[in-house]
């Protein structure tokens, strides 16, 4: 695999756009499972009637592959289409027919609308300035049946700070291999995550460089339109406590007014 550094190239690439073909071994230690049965769970704790649900940042449908394991009608999209054609790959390999799409998370428009929408893995957290989540807020409304649901996360300056302050990760396979270096910039609560990625047989080196804005929950609270949607939870991880800056992620459950 090794290639002389003198026919190396070097190329910034658009976020996720080679990321996306190793997203599932770097990401391989998070429970979708779990996830999944969270989520189920603090919908039926809060509305039995829940029947469709679409889920926003999809990825690479690793989530929506265990949450096809409950009894709802599922769709998703995300801003790659790179991740998108991962998550259909992996749909077609499991016999899995669930609609999927290219979109972006803060100007969408459906034929349907459904009954619960879900946006995770800190995806909200990749949208700054904060407008753009008030423009993710309306999308999502117009997008919602009657009285339906809202529910994201967003990683919290603890989680950052604690895990990622000065992180730095190398693995490499038969396939590829992948650096990520992690940093915050407290100053301006920004949650940095640099790739380098590298392909066997690919005298390119492919660099991505990933931004998300660390949000405090006061600012998220503040955020959400009371004309659009009532706060009806606000939770510790993957559990059911309250969320504080203690946390290092925190859901937001909506319910649209």
């Amino acid at each position: 695999m090794a290639i002389p550094s003198w026919l190396q190239q070097k190329k910034t690439v658009a976020p996720y756009s080679k990321l996306a073909l190793v997203y599932d071994f770097v990401m391989r230690h998070v429970n979708y499972r779990e996830w999944a049965a969270f989520i189920n769970k603090i919908f039926i704790k809060n509305n039995g009637e829940i029947k469709t649900v679409l889920d926003v940042a999809c990825g690479t449908g690793s989530f929506l592959i265990e949450f096809n394991k409950f009894d709802y009608e599922i769709a998703g999209f995300d801003f790659s289409c790179e991740m998108v054609q991962q998550a259909r790959q992996k749909f077609e390999k499991n016999g899995l027919k669930i609609p999927l799409w290219h979109g972006n998370m803060s100007q969408f428009a459906l034929n349907d609308k459904f009954d619960a929408i879900v946006c995770l893995y800190d995806s909200i957290n990749y949208l700054f300035p904060i407008e753009k989540i008030r423009q993710f807020y309306q999308v999502c409304y117009e997008n919602l049946n009657s009285s339906g649901f809202l529910l994201f996360d967003i990683c919290t300056e603890r989680n950052s700070i604690k895990y990622f302050k000065n992180y730095y990760d190398y693995e490499q396979t038969a396939r590829f291999r992948v650096a990520r270096k992690s940093y915050y910039i407290e100053e301006e609560r920004i949650h940095a995550n640099d790739f380098k990625i590298q392909f066997r047989n690919d005298q390119t080196i492919y660099f991505e460089f990933h931004r998300q804005k660390i949000y405090l929950i006061k600012e998220i609270e503040e955020s959400i339109p009371s004309d659009l949607f009532e706060i009806v939870a606000v939770l510790d991880g993957f559990t059911e406590n309250r969320g504080s800056e203690a946390s290092e992620r925190v859901h937001f459950l909506l319910k649209k007014i």
